[in-house]
């Protein structure tokens, strides 16, 4: 009497459903309970039953019991797959992180009783369906490189044949490098509204960022007047919606485009010098790359130590100065615009004298309304150039059927070449013969580069019999034969190797000699008689 004590009855609250939601994404559902007199931390237990058996029981988890789930959970509760997540003491939420097919059914969520009586309703259900997700967001990645003010366009792809009603949100973003944030350059929300990240938002108020859909599924993403900070990982990402009973709406899935990269250079040229080749009779390569002058206008020239090489105007026609002339006609020099951002200059069989500074200068040039060229930027670079001799790479060695040859038998001599790099060029041999004192040399025969068999006038009628043959048995071997040999044919023999490379108009460049030898060879002469006739002259018998 004079106290009011109303009933209070307890109700435990789960999100309306049904909740719709896509395989593979992270589901959550959130549980709390109200008007309990009991434990301050109230505990949940989460069960579910599948459509087909309506009235069984599965355990899911708990926060008072860790076996509490059955089998079908078991696993993916203890690796963490499936767990509770406390939001308050009479509040928690229910996590999926990859839900699956099987998850589809109904979900009750049961606080046990802690105020000795029962007063009201101490669990809840909702219904969950999980569809297949089918979000594909696309855009084909490509390294661009832009010039500072230039302007850039980027498509993606975005589209989902979800049957319930669902929303999209596409936005494009930037990440400068690899592990740092991205940074929100244009969204549009699933309500259709247009919002630029705090960085963009005066470009995009001065029209210089743009996100247009294009159709159904496009989405263009403009940036005009393009700045170096501009430069980084551009990606599109699309997020698809859908909106619960109670009004609110939940992303299903999330996904995102291949990052395209971009280099921003800034304003003015942007070029870069390549160079290959260093060597006095090799090639040298250079390079001069432009980017992004579809609507641009170049000269090109080469300088070397002050004096002028080779220039390519607007009109692409190069102009050589000096002996380049020459050397061009010859084939040892090409200068040309190889691509609409690539100039050349290539100098072939290089000599000594071509070591030096090269210097690359490029003058960008503006076409006036009668149609002539005023200058209006340059930038040069310079590139040191050292010549160095090629020296041979290869090793000789001289090898004999037999050092000794009876009269009328056959010497064979093998010339084998061996190179450290693996690779022979073109190759001659020289073979000599000098006597058993080696003071007198005579010089046999000659295989040139091409293949070409030259013997020594003193061998040339034994040659006309077949005598003397000189060739190339293979691509590493060349061999000598003296067939009939003679008392005069014993003495010390060498071969003499030369390496070329090709150059210009069909000739050679001889890059070094190798010389293996001497190799002694005698020539055993037996006497035989059939009839021999003696005389004695006293007193010592003949």
């Amino acid at each position: 009497k004079g106290k009011f004590s109303p009933y209070i009855f307890v109700q435990v609250t789960l999100i309306p459903g049904p909740l719709v939601r896509t395989e593979g994404s992270h589901a959550t559902i959130w549980c709390n309970v109200t008007g309990y007199r009991g434990a301050l931390v109230q505990d949940f237990e989460w069960s579910m039953y599948l459509p087909s058996a309506p009235e069984r029981e599965i355990r899911v988890v708990s926060t008072a019991q860790e076996d509490y789930a059955y089998a079908a959970y078991a696993t993916r509760v203890a690796s963490g797959d499936v767990y509770v997540e406390r939001l308050a003491p009479d509040s928690v939420m229910l996590h999926i992180s990859r839900l699956q097919a099987r998850d589809q059914g109904l979900f009750e969520c049961y606080t046990p009783n802690t105020d000795g009586e029962f007063l009201g309703s101490y669990s809840a259900r909702t219904n969950l369906t999980v569809i297949l997700d089918t979000l594909s967001v696309t855009s084909h990645s490509q390294a661009l490189s832009r010039v500072e003010g230039d302007s850039l366009q980027l498509n993606c792809e975005v589209s989902r044949q979800t049957l319930q009603h669902s929303h999209l949100s596409v936005g494009w973003y930037l990440r400068a490098e690899p592990s740092t944030p991205p940074l929100d350059l244009l969204t549009l929300s699933r309500d259709f509204v247009l919002r630029a990240g705090t960085p963009y938002k005066q470009r995009f108020a001065s029209g210089d960022l743009r996100l247009d859909k294009m159709g159904s599924t496009a989405y263009r993403l403009t940036i005009h007047r393009l700045q170096p900070a501009d430069q980084g990982l551009l990606y599109c990402e699309a997020s698809e919606w859908i909106q619960d009973p109670d009004r609110s709406w939940y992303s299903m899935t999330r996904k995102q485009s291949e990052k395209t990269p971009l280099k921003v250079q800034p304003a003015g040229m942007s070029m870069g010098i390549q160079k290959a080749g260093q060597a006095s009779t090799g090639m040298l390569d250079q390079n001069q790359e432009c980017l992004n002058i579809l609507e641009r206008y170049f000269s090109v020239s080469w300088v070397f130590s002050s004096s002028p090489v080779a220039m390519v105007g607007p009109n692409a026609v190069p102009l050589l100065a000096g002996d380049y002339v020459q050397r061009e006609t010859t084939g040892q020099l090409t200068v040309r615009k190889e691509s609409q951002a690539v100039y050349l200059l290539r100098l072939q069989n290089l000599r000594p004298e071509d070591a030096g500074k090269y210097i690359c200068r490029v003058t960008e040039r503006e076409r006036t309304l009668t149609g002539d060229f005023i200058d209006r930027s340059k930038r040069s670079r310079n590139v040191q150039v050292t010549v160095q001799p090629l020296r041979s790479n290869l090793t000789v060695s001289l090898i004999s059927n037999s050092t000794d040859i009876e009269e009328s038998g056959t010497i064979q001599l093998m010339c084998e070449i061996q190179s450290i790099s693996g690779k022979v060029a073109g190759l001659s041999v020289t073979w000599r013969r000098l006597d058993r004192n080696g003071s007198t040399e005579q010089h046999i025969a000659a295989l040139d580069q091409e293949g070409v068999v030259k013997l020594s006038p003193a061998y040339s009628d034994r040659a006309a019999y077949g005598g003397i043959r000189a060739e190339r048995t293979d691509i590493d071997t060349f061999s000598l034969s003296i067939y009939n040999a003679l008392p005069s044919d014993e003495g010390q023999y060498e071969c003499e190797v030369t390496e070329w490379l090709p150059g210009p108009n069909n000739t050679w460049d001889s890059i070094g000699e190798k010389t293996a030898g001497y190799y002694l060879v005698t020539v055993v002469v037996e006497f035989t008689c059939n009839t021999c006739f003696f005389s004695v002259v006293a007193p010592y018998p003949t």
